[in-house]
């Protein structure tokens, strides 16, 4: 899915710059090297090499623990579910933060607060902490994340008169409206709930408290709506109507002038239009600011023998030193808040993907969320091709199908 491709090479870091990090290591027992199976999915050879480049600093600090890491290709969440059924999961594994519920009602993945230091958890950004925490519980720690933002074609905007990127809805729909022309739409927009959610958060809504699905409110239709007219009106296409797989083709191919995606697209563009002169910018805002973050944790499982060597595996590669390796290579926005920074600096560009971060919400909505994402997306497509009068309409059908 393109919405998790966000990742590239490291630069390791001295092990000294974190010597007064408050996670310390543990002590290992000399006469039995442990081994920790680590589980991953297929990536980038970049997002490889720099998980390597991270598992050898660890073996050189952790002399009695190796990890191996075991790459997993295919469906990645049905084969862990496979191998969890047969009691040969991993150690330790990938856990995207949309499962993190299911896996944890499941109680096949183990708390980790006896491991950690409480102190040192403050550094997480607390939105990606949220979707791994259940009953005051912490059961993954997030390596990294991504935020959805505006990428918009600079040539574009200057040509059509347009000094600065959008920041309000009212903006976004005039510059959409300008930048509609020579068979070119100023938008492209996906009739899916990752992309729109972030409208209904901006109007103030909620998709769901806690398994209970509260999408069907005024402030919800409102966000819904206003998405849907950018389409009616003729100011955005989706994908299909552009003839392209999704947003970030539309961009690439300068079929539109603007698109919501999150840093996945850097790579992207990089490959598919290195000409293109784009910009990056914050989400434009509606009576409030709102988006979706989409991350992944390390968790444990329940069941594997080496608790103490697995957990410190875990806060390694979700540690300073590992994530400042992160940071450098520009894969993807560490998790934690200390090293919002060190990427910003880096890449000053870059800088409204960690913006964000501080008004979004997990892409995640309980243990229901499946079913949600499922009925909000029809409400979507009911409102777009008319088969409904209102959004509020959609939503009061499309809440009807979770309950």
């Amino acid at each position: 899915m393109k919405k998790l491709i966000a990742l590239f090479t490291a630069a390791v870091m001295a092990v000294g710059l974190f010597a007064g990090s408050t996670f310390k290591p543990a002590k290992v027992n000399a006469a039995t090297k442990k081994v920790i199976r680590l589980g991953v999915w297929a990536s980038s050879p970049a997002e490889s090499e720099l998980l390597d480049n991270q598992i050898k600093e660890f073996e050189r600090l952790y002399p009695n623990i190796k990890i191996q890491k075991l790459v997993i290709t295919g469906d990645y969440n049905q084969v862990m579910q496979v191998k969890i059924a047969s009691r040969t999961e991993p150690d330790v594994f990938y856990l995207d933060v949309y499962q993190a519920p299911a896996y944890i009602a499941k109680k096949v993945i183990a708390p980790l607060d006896s491991y950690l230091d409480k102190n040192d958890v403050k550094d997480f950004e607390p939105s990606l902490l949220k979707g791994f925490t259940s009953g005051g519980k912490i059961y993954g720690l997030p390596k990294d994340y991504n935020t959805l933002v505006l990428f918009y074609n600079k040539d574009m905007f200057k040509e059509a008169g347009i000094t600065k990127a959008p920041t309000t809805w009212k903006e976004l729909e005039e510059a959409a409206k300008k930048l509609t022309k020579n068979g070119v739409k100023g938008l492209s927009l996906s009739i899916d709930a990752a992309r729109f959610i972030p409208f209904m958060f901006q109007s103030g809504a909620k998709i769901n408290d806690g398994d209970k699905p509260v999408f069907n409110t005024p402030q919800a239709a409102k966000g819904l709506d206003f998405y849907v007219s950018l389409l009616k009106k003729g100011y955005a296409a989706t994908p299909k109507e552009l003839g392209v797989g999704w947003n970030g083709d539309a961009l690439a191919q300068k079929k539109v002038a603007m698109v919501i995606e999150g840093g996945w697209m850097i790579p992207f563009m990089k490959d598919a239009a290195p000409n293109v002169n784009y910009g990056i910018a914050r989400l434009p805002k509606g009576d409030k600011e709102g988006d979706l973050v989409f991350t992944v944790a390390y968790a444990m499982s329940a069941r594997t023998k080496n608790k103490v060597e697995a957990a410190e595996v875990i806060k390694f590669l979700t540690g300073r030193q590992a994530l400042s390796m992160t940071a450098e290579s520009g894969l993807a926005i560490p998790s934690r808040i200390s090293m919002g920074g060190v990427y910003t600096a880096k890449y000053p560009e870059r800088k409204p993907l960690v913006d964000m971060v501080k008004y979004s919400q997990v892409y995640q909505f309980g243990i229901k969320s499946s079913k949600i994402l499922d009925a909000l997306n029809k409400a979507c497509e009911k409102l777009y091709y008319k088969k409904v009068k209102d959004a509020k309409t959609a939503l009061d059908q499309a809440i009807k199908e979770v309950k």
